[in-house]
């Protein structure tokens, strides 16, 4: 037997399970405040009947005492007991306790002996009131409750009231009624909220499934609008996010598609050039040939080192590039770097200073990246310094890492241009031309190593002609990066 799922929507599921908890939650309240209010009404209704019936035996106490004074007739006292049998709402009996010479009118019954079979009687004898349930003459339900008369402080007589059952049974009903009216308004209201509530929802998760469907077509340029200021609006931020780095993600790499081909494509043709005329044309006299040979050599160092570059920070890019651990005293790491590069500095009449710190720095590091990264900075330097400039690398120690600056007179940085000079292939230069070695990889390579092993590179340069100072700290031991294993 094959079971068939059966999908639904996330509004259909909320409204069921929003329609269920309330049906479910305001019947149960409504079945437990109606037990409440039935027992409420009940015992009100016995109080203001036993409250009632102890008004009625005072008024008639002092009725029936004018009656024997004969300040009052019959038919008055008849009357008196009729009013307040139409106030009460139900009948009066009066019952006298042993031989009265007086009548009391159509109200009187005759003298019982026992009240075996009313409770009620009895407890109005011990000057009390109680409230009791049984059928009267005619077999109706009837509520029963009685107080004593008293006449010069002797009990003469007693009083009994008896209201029919459907009066309270009435109240009942309408407490019920009202209740059941609350119960249909505050389930409509809750409905509606609910309903209000489901299309809040799902509306904004309607806009995020049409721009998902938008950016899976290819529209990265495609953004949500955000008006929720709750959770929704977060992922509505968060997608927003995610689709601007999709965007500037493709972006990138077509750009670095086109970078890497011109890079690449720039040299080999070089190199094809230079070969076919040395295969093909006879008339190439030696000297010519050697320059050919050179320029190919030089040509292929540059494309090995290319793609030395973007190896490396390909790995540090997916995260594969594995870190190193090895004990690195920068400053004799930075007196090499210096002593190598010094003959270029020469060459253009720089001044190359080295300010180490007073004791050994020691930092847990890869000797390769670390080479990476300030033969980088001060290949920069020297390559955008004018002859007869000054380049300084200062090195101090702090409590965390280690802090340099590589400080050069050089050319600048315009203000539009520093924000991208991380960027791989971006060159300050608006022609980018090979006028200056390099492929632009440089400084792009310099922050994912630094980043990789927690530390933190800035450039700053007040403009072009102003020089450029780079600032690098890091720390004395490798935290987990976000981008290498």
């Amino acid at each position: 037997m094959r079971l068939r799922l059966i999908t639904t929507s996330i509004r259909t599921r909320l409204l069921v399970a929003y329609v269920g908890i309330i049906l479910i939650g305001f019947s149960g309240l409504t079945v437990l405040a109606g037990g409440q209010i039935t027992a409420a009404v009940r015992a009100d209704y016995s109080q203001r009947l036993q409250y009632e019936i102890r008004l009625i035996a005072q008024g008639t106490s002092q009725s029936i005492a004018a009656y024997i004074r004969g300040e009052l007739t019959e038919a008055e006292l008849t009357a008196i007991f009729k009013a307040y049998e139409t106030q009460s709402g139900g009948t009066l009996a009066l019952y006298s306790i042993g031989e009265s010479p007086h009548s009391y009118g159509e109200y009187e019954r005759p003298p019982v002996g026992s009240f075996f079979n009313m409770p009620e009687m009895e407890t109005a004898l011990r000057g009390e009131t109680m409230l009791v349930e049984r059928k009267n003459e005619e077999g109706e339900d009837t509520l029963y409750t009685a107080s004593a008369i008293v006449l010069n402080r002797q009990v003469k007589g007693l009083i009994q009231l008896g209201v029919p059952s459907q009066n309270i049974q009435g109240l009942v009903l309408q407490r019920w009624a009202i209740l059941g009216l609350s119960f249909v308004l505050v389930t409509s209201a809750a409905l509606l909220a609910a309903l209000w509530l489901s299309r809040s929802i799902i509306q904004p998760l309607f806009a995020l499934r049409e721009s998902a469907v938008r950016l899976s077509q290819g529209d990265f340029s495609h953004r949500v609008t955000v008006t929720w200021k709750d959770e929704i609006g977060e992922v509505a931020q968060a997608f927003n996010e995610m689709a601007r780095q999709v965007q500037s993600m493709l972006e990138e790499q077509r750009a670095f598609a086109s970078n890497t081909s011109h890079e690449l494509r720039t040299p080999l043709t070089a190199i094809r050039l230079r070969t076919e005329a040395l295969r093909n044309d006879p008339t190439l006299d030696e000297t010519t040939a050697r320059r050919y040979i050179e320029e190919i050599d030089d040509e292929v160092a540059s494309l090995g080192n290319l793609v030395q570059d973007l190896t490396l920070l390909s790995r540090f890019d997916a995260g594969r590039a594995e870190l190193g651990h090895d004990q690195i005293d920068f400053a004799r790491l930075a007196g090499s770097l210096c002593q190598q590069l010094s003959p270029q500095a020469a060459e253009k009449h720089l001044e190359l200073t080295l300010s180490p710190p007073e004791q050994p720095v020691l930092v847990n590091a890869s000797l390769n990246h670390l080479t990476v990264v300030f033969r980088n900075l001060l290949d920069n330097a020297i390559k955008y310094t004018p002859d007869g400039g000054q380049i300084s690398w200062r090195i101090q120690a702090g409590e965390s890492g280690v802090y340099h600056t590589i400080q050069d007179t050089g050319s600048g940085i315009a203000p539009q241009h520093l924000p991208h000079i991380f960027e791989r292939f971006y060159r300050a230069d608006k022609a980018r031309s090979r006028d200056i070695p390099g492929t632009g990889l440089g400084l792009a390579l310099v922050k994912s190593v630094v980043e990789a092993y927690g530390g933190r590179i800035t450039v700053e340069s007040e403009g072009v002609g102003k020089g450029t100072t780079a600032c690098v700290f890091w720390p004395h031991s490798a935290t987990t990066p976000k981008n290498s294993g």
